[in-house]
């Protein structure tokens, strides 16, 4: 054989380089896709915590042009809008929220499609009154026209807000009816009830302890101030995340895409009273964070997030809590009434 030919031959990989260079490969791949996913899985992190955030200057910017937070949900009346809806003006979807009010009627009350947000006065019991509608009444006299709809307020609740979108859960965008979802639910407090909540069928702001209720129980219409958070703003939390669960009651599982929470309101295959995980989420031992089996499941916060689920609490400060906080002071957090110690270092 020629020394040209020799050379020539020489410039292939034998068997075994090739099977050497293919081992470093899937090596240096195996080491490589926990890093992407570890950084993929801390930016959706932080961006839940932005989004936390945004909610949570919201809630202060409602409160501080109506001297009181928003109503957790409507139960029966106004179309069982919530708080999501009263806080659009103040997340960059002021363009939403002029077209979700436009249908309203002051000289017709009764045929309203779209719903009254703002709230006049302050103290516990707080009455519509910018309608005609007097202390002692409620929503019942201006709108109980029915609930969410694709098509009320010209269609408002069919938008998908990526505000309300934690980037690392697994449902998607919309439910099947066309309903802009949610990751983020308010904290009705703890099961005033003493752990039996099947007993607890019409709980409304008179007996949730959280900062955003259930309104109203056809005589009042609960919204509370920051001032009668007595626990302090920055022990209370607000709003926090939920996510998929196995439970397989049908109402947040991932299978069933048409019953997850929607973030202009209850959601309306499960609406109005008896029914308020639909909207709101309890902090209490028997719903522990991030619980995923159980039908308790369907009442609990939790995330897709590894360890634990965020939180904004009342002074709109987010923190991440862990799934090992102990059930004392997760139940201490979901409560406005001073009474519980609340234990806020590591967080």
């Amino acid at each position: 054989m020629s020394r040209a030919l020799w050379r020539q031959k020489r410039r292939g990989f034998t068997l075994i380089e090739l099977l050497v260079v293919i081992a470093i490969i899937a090596i240096l791949i195996a080491l490589l896709v926990p890093a992407v996913q570890k950084v993929r899985a801390a930016a959706a992190r932080t961006q839940c915590t932005n989004n936390l955030k945004q909610i949570g200057l919201a809630l202060h910017s409602y409160h501080d042009a109506n001297k009181v937070l928003p109503v957790g949900q409507f139960n029966d009346d106004n179309r069982n809008w919530g708080w999501g809806a009263a806080i659009l003006p103040y997340i960059d979807q002021g363009p939403l929220y002029t077209a979700l009010t436009a249908t309203m009627s002051a000289g017709n009350p009764g045929s309203n499609t779209g719903f009254l947000i703002f709230v006049q006065g302050s103290g516990q019991n707080i009455y519509p009154g910018n309608w005609g509608v007097g202390t002692g009444s409620n929503s019942d006299t201006y709108n109980n026209s029915g609930i969410v709809n694709t098509s009320a307020g010209r269609g408002a609740a069919t938008a998908a807000l990526a505000v309300y979108q934690c980037p690392a859960d697994l449902w998607p965008a919309k439910t099947s009816s066309g309903y802009g979802k949610t990751n983020y639910l308010a904290n009705m407090g703890s099961d005033t009830s003493g752990g039996n909540w099947a007993s607890w069928t019409n709980p409304n702001g008179g007996t949730m302890n959280g900062p955003l209720v259930q309104s109203n129980d056809n005589t009042h219409v609960w919204a509370f101030t920051l001032l009668q958070i007595t626990d302090g703003t920055s022990n209370t939390a607000a709003v926090g995340e939920v996510t998929w669960n196995a439970s397989g009651s049908g109402y947040y599982t991932q299978q069933s895409q048409n019953s997850f929470p929607i973030w202009a309101g209850g959601n309306p295959n499960q609406q109005g009273q008896g029914h308020q995980h639909n909207y709101f989420r309890i902090m209490d031992v028997a719903y522990p964070l991030n619980l995923k089996t159980t039908a308790n499941a369907d009442r609990c916060f939790g995330s897709n997030h590894d360890g634990g689920a965020n939180f904004v609490f009342c002074d709109a400060t987010v923190h991440f809590i862990s799934n090992s906080v102990s059930a004392a002071n997760y139940r201490a957090m979901g409560t406005r009434i001073v009474g519980d110690q609340v234990d806020m270092s590591g967080f």
